[in-house]
């Protein structure tokens, strides 16, 4: 007699969503970052040839990918000169004019090739993320950590190569897998330079990685509607009112009702364009106790009504 198959049960469970990542911020940094509409495209590809310049006029945020041999950059105004090898990926996020320039000892056989780009932030939250970054992020193949070392060589060339790839062979859904490909670099650019950034350096990004401020984030954007005081918040991190105040303002750039207020009305902007709510849930929601008081402070905030803005999305 032919025995039955067993039936296998097998259970299968979500991957880990940002909540469950060991950094504390890491879902304040996702929510920011999908408010904030990254959008990027490639503007073409540049052989450098010994000698050469090419010139970036001030403008929008870039980037570039180095390949093949290297060059040296230099945002105008300035005598510091970075230098890039193959592989290298960097980005100019406030947009500074700059030049590329060829290697000393470059050979005419093996020009560098500099992939370029361009990005922008179409949400309102695009600011907070380049707030406090350097004028140029570099992440390099060359680094004083060796396990960095292996892991960014490794990561870095598969990007690029995918990048490449949808360069030469363009598909269905191309724009959109380069728009990915250059979140994706832009994240690791941001995360390299904030791993090997100095102590004491302020702006939004940074707050992250400190321990307090962080913790503080966190709890603000678990609970944007909650009843919050700074009184609370301290008394939640263990901080006294006066130095979580002091230590926030100082990384974040803004007190933290401030910046409470503010994520508020970030929220609220997005609820109005893609949820049918009504106005008076999103201020519920979000903790106004009435839809006047909700809708006065969305006025100072965006300079129009909710509803107003709801009809322009």
């Amino acid at each position: 007699m032919t025995e039955k198959p067993k039936t296998v049960q097998r259970h299968l469970t979500p991957a880990a969503s940002p909540s469950d990542l060991r950094h504390p911020a890491a879902d304040v940094f996702f929510e920011v970052f999908s408010l904030a509409r990254m959008r990027g495209e490639l503007l073409g590809e540049t052989l450098l040839q010994p000698g050469q310049l090419l010139q970036q006029a001030a403008g929008g945020a870039c980037f570039h990918v180095i390949q093949d041999a290297g060059c040296q950059l230099r945002l105008n105004g300035t005598d510091e000169t970075t230098h890039l090898v193959p592989g290298d990926i960097l980005f100019v996020p406030h947009g500074q004019a700059h030049q590329l320039h060829s290697a000393a000892d470059a050979s005419p056989d093996l020009p560098a090739r500099i992939t370029s780009g361009v990005f922008r932030f179409e949400g309102g939250c695009g600011q907070a993320l380049i707030q406090g970054l350097p004028g140029v992020l570099q992440v390099s193949c060359q680094g004083e950590d060796p396990s960095d070392l292996i892991g960014s060589r490794e990561w870095l060339s598969l990007t690029v190569a995918a990048m490449q790839k949808e360069v030469r062979n363009p598909s269905i859904g191309s724009t959109i897998m380069l728009s990915r490909i250059i979140d994706l670099m832009f994240i690791w650019a941001v995360r390299h330079w904030l791993a090997h950034a100095p102590q004491g350096i302020s702006g939004w990004i940074a707050a992250l990685r400190d321990p307090l401020i962080g913790q503080a984030l966190a709890l603000l954007h678990a609970e944007p509607g909650a009843a919050w005081s700074v009184e609370r918040l301290a008394g939640l991190v263990n901080q006294s009112r006066s130095n979580l105040a002091q230590r926030f303002t100082h990384l974040v750039g803004q007190s933290p009702m401030r910046y409470l207020m503010h994520w508020r009305m970030q929220l609220a902007g997005q609820r109005l364009q893609t949820s049918s709510l009504r106005i008076s849930q999103i201020a519920e929601q979000l903790g106004y106790e009435s839809e006047a008081a909700f809708s006065r402070a969305f006025r100072r905030e965006f300079g129009v009504a909710p509803s107003e803005y709801r009809s322009q999305a």
